[in-house]
């Protein structure tokens, strides 16, 4: 028997209807499925591990125990090695975070301390393998530019904005303080003179004195409107202050007078030692390192000009210094007419 018409084309509609229905199912059975699938736990993919190269980091301080260096710098990255050579390591620091590290010092053989952005301050108990935090202020956002001693039992933290702050337990804690010598100035460096008075140097021709170890500051002059970045104690109750566009200024007499030294360019200084033999080595913009042998009267450049600035030296004998900077950490060899 023949089946009905409109029944054969309501079947024939309903199988249509079914076809064109089937992708749109689909596509709902996907977009269910990649929903569960988005938000199921399941275990994240491991981070590639990162390697921090010596020389690509920047670096700004340098400090040494025997043959033990560390070298402070950009981002929080804190680099050990046991000898100038390397192979340099990373450090372990807790907590670890993202603020940049200026300088470091090494207050006993195996003890360190290291400043910088944020009011940060982290100290070592095992020459620099591993730190622990023991200062952070991130609200403040001020940093912390240099840190000396110890000088009588005190080690001394200084900084932006008149930071000033002091430990009497070895960096465990810290105490801030304000002094009016110092006032809202940066302050940048500190050395002990031959007589035991404390010299502190910084902004704007800033240029104190502290013979009570801190305790009460008071001004050397105004002998230079511009910045010091640098200062050191020389042999002889001597001294040497260094700072923007090659100014450094030699004194004989524990700061009392002052004689701008001669230095070939005029490059600006942010980092210098001096050797037990007397030379003394000065470095700073555009890979800039100035020699002196006849006590800080007379500088030589004794390497060739590069964009790498350099912003710590640290002397290892025989013509040789480790310097740190924008090209991370290197071995600096004087020879002929310099070379780097």
């Amino acid at each position: 028997m023949a089946m009905p018409e409109t029944l054969v084309m309501e079947r024939r509609a309903t199988r249509r209807a079914g076809l064109s229905a089937w992708p749109a199912g689909l596509v709902a059975l996907l977009v269910a499925a990649a929903a569960v699938y988005s938000f199921s736990p399941r275990p994240s993919p491991p981070f590639a591990p990162t390697r921090i190269y010596p020389d690509r980091l920047l670096v700004n301080g340098i400090a040494r125990s025997g043959t033990r260096l560390v070298a402070v710098g950009e981002q929080g990255h804190i680099l050990v090695a046991d000898g100038a050579g390397g192979p340099w390591r990373e450090a372990r620091i807790e907590p670890a975070r993202g603020s940049s590290f200026t300088q470091a010092v090494f207050v006993g053989e195996r003890v360190a301390i290291a400043v910088g952005h944020d009011s940060w301050i982290v100290r070592s108990e095992d020459g620099g393998d591993t730190w622990r935090e023991v200062l952070f202020d991130g609200e403040r956002s001020e940093p912390l530019l240099g840190v000396a001693g110890p000088f009588g039992g005190k080690l001394f933290a200084f900084g932006a904005f008149g930071q000033y702050l002091t430990s009497s337990d070895h960096g465990l804690s810290w105490q801030r303080e304000t002094h009016e010598g110092i006032g809202d100035h940066h302050v940048n460096a500190m050395t002990q003179a031959g007589d035991g008075s404390l010299i502190l140097v910084g902004e704007r021709g800033l240029l104190l004195r502290s013979q009570d170890n801190g305790q009460t500051w008071a001004s050397l002059g105004d002998i230079y409107p511009g910045s010091f970045f640098g200062v050191l104690a020389l042999p002889d109750n001597g001294l040497l202050a260094f700072g923007m566009r090659g100014n450094a200024f030699l004194s004989a007499d524990l700061g009392a007078t002052w004689k701008k030294s001669e230095t070939p360019e005029p490059t600006s200084l942010f980092g210098g030692a001096a050797t037990p033999e007397g030379r003394i080595v000065l470095v700073g913009a555009n890979n800039t390192v100035f020699v002196s042998d006849d006590g800080g009267v007379r500088f030589t450049r004794a390497s060739q000009p590069e964009r790498n600035g350099l912003a710590a030296v640290l002397p290892l004998g025989k013509g040789e210094w480790l310097t740190g900077g924008d090209g991370g950490v290197h071995v600096h060899v004087q020879s002929g007419g310099g070379k780097s």
